[in-house]
């Protein structure tokens, strides 16, 4: 009985394992692309007013919100195709060295999206398929948002790990505590009478 419940246990946590990636992996993706989006505009404005007249505030804004809605989905699937192989590879790396999750997983996210842009742009048919990476600069700011989203990522997965941990182990314990009082013998006191 004790080692199906521990081997239960330990199902339930490789479980929890699992599910905290997944919690944390949407999460990253989303924080990414909106960070990628955000500063993809933003160097896209900056060009622009470069060679034109300036551009207002509340149209820095409306840009923004516009690749917000339209260019923001797109980049997500490229930091979701980068993360779902850059990451399991910070996984090997972390179980191997047993320390600095959140610093591996952060570094796998910008490398990554780094080899994601160099493969979308000998596909793409235009020189570059984001604008942004034309340049050095533009390129770094766009690996930082993957940087940043496996912070986030490892961040996330190791907080939804302990909470699920904490859920299952208190299960658990509640469990066991239910079993031992269903098993304890009901004393009865019986009291005799003189015939």
């Amino acid at each position: 009985m004790f080692a199906e419940q521990q081997s239960g246990l330990l199902r339930m946590k490789h479980k929890s394992h699992w599910l905290s990636y997944i919690f944390a992996f949407l999460p990253a993706v989303f924080i990414a692309g909106v960070l990628g989006s955000v500063i993809q505009t933003q160097f896209n404005i900056l060009s622009i007013s470069s060679i034109g007249p300036s551009i207002t505030h509340s149209q820095r804004l409306d840009a923004t919100w516009h690749d917000l809605l339209n260019f923001a989905p797109l980049l997500m699937i490229v930091v979701a195709a980068a993360f779902i192989i850059a990451l399991p590879v910070a996984h090997i790396i972390v179980r191997l060295q047993r320390r600095q999750f959140i610093a591996w997983c952060a570094v796998a996210g910008a490398i990554g999206l780094w080899v994601a842009f160099l493969v979308a742009d000998h596909f793409a048919p235009m020189p570059t398929l984001i604008a942004a990476t034309r340049t050095n600069v533009g390129t770094f700011f766009m690996i930082l948002s993957g940087f940043i989203g496996g912070a986030v990522y490892a961040w996330l997965s190791r907080y939804f790990r302990q909470q699920l941990v904490k859920r299952i182990r208190a299960k658990h314990h509640a469990n066991n505590a239910s079993a031992a009082n269903e098993s304890m013998p009901t004393q009865t006191n019986t009291t005799s009478t003189p015939e």
